[in-house]
């Protein structure tokens, strides 16, 4: 067993110190002899200070400064002593310089300032790459580009100063050539790393992409002098093949390029806290090109479209290159012709050059072949000019052969001259209404370059879009009300309205006219029809109000049409209908009681059809009074109006008349109070004098100095109670009036309340005494029951009180009257006469009544029953054995006697053991 933990701990500590050992640093060692005034980077290892040390003796210590400060006369923020420090094989730590790079001096130990010329400057490396496309002379990092493009690599950095100021010193201490200080990374989508690309300058020679000499801020990888490409040497021939095979080496996909700078060490001295490789520093951050094959494609965002929505297509091709895009198969299409018009291409936009418009003659006579530059051979810069695949000129074959402006505005709305992005690619729209053709389009791309053409289509299909409509509501309505009308339109950007029905314009009539019986729609002109505006997600929706609408009651069809076309005309709209039934406006009403008592409220209830927004006018008239208001009707139909008590307090006893007033669909009352005409009066009650009651003039049709007087309401002449009611209801029924009304009549009285006989009570009774009352339900009446021998007693005497009181309300009775009712208990009263007495808390009203109480009934007797002796019962106990149950023990957990046993079990273990 020691054995083999021997051989356990053994391993243990060598899987701890292959842990904890670094790794071998993979790095070039570049030039790391350092002079006087030479560049040092973070991250440096085992760079050989001799020469510098050598170069600012006696000075040992250098300084660095922050800006501003001036190093002659001011102290250092950092500072660093070489004499401590193994400068042959010295490291530029972030520790010592991460916090302070920049330029450092020597120091005068005495004084602590600047002695002498620059000493290192220490700096934080910076790197970063991009993808330079020769063809085209830009940046295309990010971008696409077409296999058999030449590219190259920028690199921007601080490291080129490596090779300032520094020098290279083998073994023997002579100086050598520098390596190079990068590797540039290139990496397919398949995941493989290329050390080496294809020649573009010559066929089957590579460039290397390691320990590349980046001696510039701004580097390229082949060009002359490695400068801003001018003559290129050497570059990546994206486009080149494999030998004796027509296999790309580099297939169409996307490669990522990055740097690395492995510079005496710093790629893995110099990381980030977090760990990994410190980006923009020691290696660059990665960029992206995207190799795309030699071809043109076209997509397009909807297989199918509904006509007066838009659709695109999108190009991808080479970046940055001109193609030439039409509609096939549409010369035979018009401008302006219904169902007959090709989807347009959508103007300016971006990338997207249609030929100008009406230029005939100028196009037809461009026949030279447009190149993928973008350009004619010849001066001119008309796309109709291309003569595409196997077939003539664009315009030759949209314009008709020297076609008009008309033709040649058409031509120039179903072709263009496109030019890809930067990254590839173009998305062009096109725009479709309800004149263009629903069938299947065919786009397609094309390019003729250097006699190979390159091309691709796609199929969108238009659809013919629909109309629909629907009423809000049950689709039956009042004249007066608004009515909803709602739905969808996914043929055209406007929904056009219009309405048939009894006595209207034969094939349509408008229907937001006062009077559609004399507005016909016109086919073409949409100021005859009722429009409304579609909505992004197709609906759209109108709200017509019917109150001043001349129309019958009866059955109606309205329209909703995606053209402006009457009902003769729809064979090319898409349309819908939807029946409405239009009624008439009507009043109803109730009072809340038929007699009313002085001093109780009258609440007068109703409906009134039509929401008219002017209310309803209440009309109480009676003897001696005039009473005239309006009050409003709510969102269900539904009014009220309360003549208060206090108004019916001071009215004299006597019937009364109420009349409600329906303005009808004009929203007007054309029948009204006033002192002069035109100015109506309203109050409860009517307190001016001469007033009489006009109608409207109906030539006018509104409240004017020419209204007629019909009778007057107030002051000498005027008609009282049933007279004036009578000629309201005479002039609100006129057939020039289209007011409506409802009458009632209500009877006002003294307020009475009668006490029913209450009859002989005796001494212990429970009774109730009732009574009838004119008082409304709900009103508070007094009771008060109590001898009518009660009188004031004398202080020696005891005062005694026999009685009840008490207040109750007027509840619902029969016959006109309603009814009370007051219990009484008569256990304490005495025997005596009893007055009662009702009395309105609110209204002036009394009831009185007398009864007696008389002495309390004798007991009646209970019958005796007479008593039988029962003969006695004599018990016999049985013995039963009885049966003493066993007691069942209940389990319990394992106490001290279990730990004993267990411990007892143990030490024969252990002698056991002991004993073997």
């Amino acid at each position: 067993m020691t054995k083999r933990l021997t051989i356990a701990l053994i391993a243990l500590v060598a899987l701890v110190l292959v842990a904890v050992l670094p790794a071998s640093a993979t790095y070039y060692q570049v030039n790391n002899t350092i002079n006087q005034g030479a560049t040092v980077y973070i991250g440096e290892q085992q760079l050989n200070l001799s020469p510098l040390a050598a170069s600012i003796a006696p000075n040992t210590i250098i300084g660095h400064w922050n800006a501003g400060d001036d190093p002659s006369s001011t102290q250092p923020a950092n500072t660093v002593d070489l004499s401590t420090a193994n400068i042959n094989s010295y490291s530029v730590d972030a520790a010592t310089y991460g916090n302070y790079p920049g330029l450092y001096y020597p120091v005068n130990k005495t004084t602590g300032f600047a002695n002498g010329s620059v000493a290192i400057n220490a700096k934080d490396p910076s790197l970063s790459v991009d993808v330079w496309d020769l063809n085209t002379s830009q940046i295309v990092t990010g971008a696409s580009v077409i296999q058999g493009d030449a590219l190259t690599f920028r690199i921007q950095t601080n490291l080129n100063e490596v090779y300032l100021l520094r020098s290279q010193i083998n073994s023997t201490g002579s100086a050598v050539a520098a390596p190079g200080n990068m590797d540039i990374r290139l990496k397919s989508d398949a995941g493989n790393i290329y050390n080496a690309v294809a020649d573009s300058a010559a066929a089957g020679t590579t460039v290397s992409l390691t320990q590349v000499h980046v001696n510039q801020s701004t580097w390229y990888l082949g060009t002359a002098n490695n400068q801003a490409p001018g003559t290129v040497l050497d570059a990546w021939n994206t486009g080149a093949l494999y030998a004796s095979s027509i296999q790309y080496m580099y297939p169409s996909g996307v490669y990522t390029v990055y740097v690395e700078s492995r510079v005496n060490g710093m790629i893995d001295n110099y990381k980030p806290s977090t760990g990994g490789q410190y980006t923009g520093k020691t290696v660059s951050a990665a960029g992206t090109v995207t190799l795309a094959s030699n071809t043109v494609s076209i997509s397009a965002n909807k297989d199918s479209v509904v006509r007066s929505k838009s659709f695109s297509v999108t190009v991808t091709g080479r970046p940055n290159t001109y193609y030439n895009l039409w509609i096939k198969g549409v010369s035979t299409m018009a401008l302006g012709s219904y169902d007959n018009e090709p989807p347009l291409i959508a103007p300016n936009q971006v990338g997207v050059n249609p030929d100008p418009a009406g230029s005939a003659a100028a196009i037809a006579a461009d026949k030279e072949l447009t190149t993928a530059s973008g350009v004619n051979n010849t001066a001119g810069q008309y796309y109709g000019g291309y003569q595409f695949q196997n077939e003539g000129s664009l315009y030759n074959l949209y314009a008709n052969e020297g076609g008009t402006s008309a033709n040649g505005a058409f031509a120039t709305s179903v072709y263009a001259g496109i030019q890809m992005s930067a990254s590839g690619t173009r998305t062009i729209m096109f725009t479709t209404d309800n004149m263009t053709k629903a069938q299947q389009y065919t786009i397609r791309v094309e390019q003729n370059f250097s006699g190979q053409f390159k091309s691709d289509e796609v199929q969108v299909q238009v659809e013919k879009g629909a109309v629909t409509i629907v009423a809000a509501g049950d689709q039956s309505y009042y004249l007066g009300e608004e009515v909803k009308f709602s739905g969808t339109n996914t043929e055209s950007q406007e929904t056009y309205l219009f309405i048939v029905g009894p006595n209207l314009q034969q094939y349509g009539s408008k229907i937001s006219s006062s009077d559609p019986r004399n507005s016909p729609v016109t086919d073409g002109v949409t100021s005859t029809f009722q429009v409304a505006d579609v909505l992004g997600d197709n609906t759209w929706s109108w709200k017509w109000g019917t109150s001043a609408v001349a129309l019958d009651a009866g059955t109606y069809t309205v329209y909703a049409v995606s053209q402006p076309l009457d009902a003769n005309s729809l064979s090319t709209a898409a349309y819908g209908t939807v029946s409405i039934i239009i009624k008439k406006p009507f009043i109803s009403a109730t009072a809340s009681q038929s007699t009313v008592a002085q001093g109780d409220s009258v609440f007068i209830t109703g409906t009134a059809q039509g929401q008219p927004s002017s209310g309803v006018m209440i009309w109480l008239l009676g003897k001696n009074y005039a009473g005239v208001t309006t009050t409003s009707v709510n969102s269900d139909s539904s009014f009220s109006y309360e003549i208060k008590k206090e108004a019916t307090k001071t009215l004299y006893a006597g019937q009364y008349f109420i009349v409600a007033q329906h303005p009808m669909q004009n929203n007007q009352f054309d029948v009204y109070p006033a002192v002069t005409p035109g100015t109506a009066v309203s109050g409860m009650p009517v307190t001016a004098s001469g007033v009489s009651v006009f109608t409207v003039n109906q030539t006018s049709g509104s409240l004017g100095i020419s209204d007629s007087a019909d009778f007057r309401l107030t002051g000498s002449g005027s008609l009282q109670g049933s007279d004036a009611a009578e000629a309201l209801i005479e002039a609100i029924n006129s057939a020039n009036v289209d007011d409506t009304y409802t009458k009632l009549q209500i009877l006002l009285e003294v307020p009475i309340i009668t006490i029913d006989p209450v009859g002989d009570r005796h001494v212990g009774d429970k009774f109730t005494i009732t009574a009838t009352t004119n008082l409304a339900v709900d009103d508070d009446v007094l009771f008060e029951v109590y001898s009518s021998s009660f009188q004031p007693t004398q202080k020696s005497q005891s005062g005694e009180f026999s009685g009840a009181s008490g207040t109750v309300k007027v509840t619902k009775g029969d016959n006109g009257l309603n009814k009370l009712s007051f219990d009484v208990d008569a256990s304490t009263f005495k025997p005596d006469e009893y007055l009662v007495k009702a009395s309105a808390v609110l209204q002036t009203a009394t009831g009185t009544a007398l009864f007696n109480v008389l002495e309390a009934q004798a007991p009646t007797a209970t019958p005796t029953v007479a008593a039988t002796t029962a003969a006695p019962i004599t018990t016999v106990a049985t013995a039963v054995p009885t049966t003493v149950a066993t007691p069942t023990k209940t389990p319990t957990q394992p106490g001290f006697g279990a730990l004993v046993a267990l411990i007892g079990l143990g030490a024969v273990a252990l002698l056991v053991v002991r004993r073997h």
